[in-house]
C-alpha cells in the first residue's frame, strides 16, 4: 500500500513541473541573471534558574550560548532556497549539551499556478493560537530551553506541493517519508530505579513510516477556511511495555520494567476557519483523530477523540488580547482498568495480595498501568476535557518595551501554565528578555509530574545581525 501511495505522490507532485516546462520552455536547472544571497542570524545567551525543593535553594538548571545562521537565495520568480542552522553549547536540565541542528534546509520551486518545496522544513496547519489539533506534520520540542516560543517547532524531511487552480482555492499535498518524534514534556522526568524508558531515535527511516497530508484552503469574502486530512504517524509516540520482571527472592517483590516510546498510525480529519467581526478576529478549529490500532490490545495507542477550539483576539491601540477555549471528547470512553505506572507510588502490600491470587496476570496488570500512563499524558483519563487560554501583550515606548502574560488552564485536570515575560530593546538588533514558566497541577497530573524541572525563571540576551 505504501509503495502505491509513494508512486501516486511522485506522479502528482512532479506532473505540474513537467507540464510547466513544456508550456513555458523552462528548464528547472536554468538560473536567473540575478540570484541575490542573503545571510543573517543571531547570537544569544541566557540561563534558566529554578528551586531545589529538597533544600529550597536556587540553582541554574540550564544555561545556553546559541549561534543561529540563516541563508536565503532566491531570484524572486522561479525559486527560493533557505537554510536555518543552529549551534548550541551549554547545559539543559543539568546535562551538558553541544550540538548542531539543521532546523530547516529546503528548496522551493515556483510555477504560474503551483509551487513545490523539498527538504527539511516546518509546516504548521491550523489557525488558532494556543493549540492546533489539525497540525500533525511537524513535531515539537515541548521542553525547549529557549525564550523564543517558535523554537519549539521542529522540521521534517518532506515534499510539499501547492496548486492554485482559482483565486479562492488552493490545494496542498505533503509527503513525509520518515518519522521524527516530538520531544515529550516527560523526557527529563525522574523515574523510579526499576523503570527504564527507551526514547525513539532522532529519525526512524523504516520504509513503512510513510505519512501524508492533504488540505484544501478556501479564500472567501471575509473568511478563510480549510479542510484537511492526515494519514500517518502522530508526532507524539506512546509508551509500550517491552519487558517486565518480578523478583520474588526478597522479603518484598522487586519489579523491573522497560518501556519503549513507540509511534502509532492515525487518521486525522481537520477543519479550521478565520474571520472578523468588527474589531475582533475569530478563529476556530476541530479535528477527529482515529488510531488504526486499538488501545485495548496495544497500550501505547490512545483512544479515538474529537477536539474543538474557538478563539478571539482584539487589538485596541497598542494592546493585543487573545482568548481561546479548547475541549475534547473521548469516543467510546472507558474508565482506566489500573492506575498509571508513573506518577503513583507502588503499593507493595497490595501487590503482594494480588500475587496471592493464582489467576492474577501480573504482566497484563503492568501493561494496563502503562496504558493508563498514556491516557494521563494524552489527557484521556476523563470522557471530556475543557480548558482555556488567555494572553495579553503590548508595546510601550515606541516598541522598546514589550510585556506579556500567557495563562493556560485545564478545568478538568486542573493543570495550569503561567508564562509572564518582558522584552526590552535598548538598541536596534539588541533584545533583553526576562520571564518565567510556572507549572502547577493536582497530585498525579501531568503538570504535577513535571513542575520540579520545568518551573523556572529565565533571562536571555540576543543580538540579531
Amino acid at each position: 500500500m505504501n509503495k502505491i501511495l509513494i508512486f501516486i505522490f511522485t506522479q502528482f507532485l512532479f506532473f505540474p513541473l513537467i507540464l510547466s516546462a513544456q508550456e513555458d520552455d523552462f528548464s528547472l536547472f536554468s538560473g536567473s541573471p540575478e540570484q541575490p544571497s542573503v545571510f543573517y542570524g543571531f547570537v544569544r545567551g541566557g540561563l534558566y534558574g529554578t528551586m531545589d525543593k529538597s533544600d529550597d535553594k536556587a540553582y541554574v538548571s540550564s544555561a545556553f550560548s546559541d549561534f543561529g545562521l540563516k541563508a536565503e537565495i532566491k531570484d524572486n520568480i522561479r525559486f527560493k532556497a533557505f537554510a536555518d542552522i543552529r549551534f548550541r553549547y551549554g547545559t539543559e536540565f543539568l546535562e551538558p549539551v553541544k550540538n548542531i541542528n539543521l532546523r530547516e534546509a529546503y528548496v522551493k520551486l515556483n510555477g504560474k499556478f503551483w509551487d513545490v518545496t523539498a527538504g527539511q522544513t516546518i509546516i504548521k496547519w491550523g489557525r488558532t493560537d494556543f493549540s492546533n489539533p489539525t497540525s500533525k506534520l511537524n513535531p515539537q520540542d515541548y521542553i525547549s530551553r529557549s525564550p523564543d516560543a517558535e523554537d519549539m517547532d521542529m522540521g521534517n524531511l518532506l515534499l510539499d506541493l501547492k496548486i492554485y487552480p482559482a483565486s479562492f482555492l488552493s490545494l496542498q499535498a505533503v509527503a513525509v517519508p520518515y518519522y521524527r518524534s516530538s520531544v515529550l514534556l516527560i523526557d527529563p522526568l525522574p523515574l523510579p530505579g526499576w523503570i527504564k524508558i527507551n526514547q525513539p531515535p532522532p529519525m526512524i527511516t523504516s520504509k513503512n513510516m510513510f505519512s501524508y497530508g492533504l488540505k484544501a484552503e478556501f479564500h472567501l469574502s471575509g473568511t478563510d477556511m480549510s479542510l484537511s486530512w492526515f494519514n500517518g504517524y502522530d508526532p507524539l509516540p506512546g509508551a509500550a511495555l517491552t519487558s517486565f520482571d518480578l523478583d520474588m527472592s526478597g522479603s518484598f517483590p522487586s519489579p523491573s520494567a522497560e518501556i519503549t516510546m513507540t509511534p502509532y498510525r492515525i487518521r486525522n480529519y481537520g477543519l479550521d476557519f478565520e474571520t472578523t467581526a468588527g474589531n475582533f478576529g475569530i478563529r476556530g478549529e476541530a479535528s477527529w483523530s482515529i488510531p488504526y490500532k486499538s488501545y485495548k490490545t496495544e497500550e501505547y495507542v490512545p483512544l479515538e477523540e474529537l477536539k474543538y477550539v474557538a478563539g478571539v483576539d482584539w487589538m485596541p491601540g497598542e494592546w493585543h488580547f487573545s482568548a481561546e477555549y479548547s475541549g475534547k471528547t473521548i469516543i467510546d470512553y472507558e474508565v482506566p482498568a489500573a492506575e498509571s505506572l508513573i506518577g503513583t507510588e507502588p503499593d507493595l502490600a497490595k501487590l503482594s495480595n494480588l500475587l496471592a491470587d493464582p489467576e492474577f496476570d501480573m504482566d497484563e496488570y503492568v501493561r494496563l498501568q502503562v496504558g493508563s500512563f498514556n491516557r494521563l499524558y494524552n489527557y484521556q483519563l476523563e470522557k471530556t476535557y475543557h480548558s482555556a487560554g488567555f494572553r495579553i501583550e503590548t508595546d510601550l515606548f515606541y516598541g522598546r518595551l514589550a510585556p506579556s502574560v500567557l495563562a493556560l488552564y485545564n478545568f478538568t485536570s486542573r493543570d495550569l501554565l503561567l508564562m509572564p515575560e518582558i522584552r526590552y530593546k535598548p538598541a536596534d538588533g539588541l533584545t533583553i528578555s526576562a520571564g518565567g514558566d510556572i507549572y502547577s497541577g493536582r497530585k498525579g497530573s501531568v503538570h504535577d509530574l513535571v513542575k520540579d524541572f520545568m518551573n523556572c525563571v529565565r533571562i536571555a540576551v540576543r543580538v540579531d545581525f
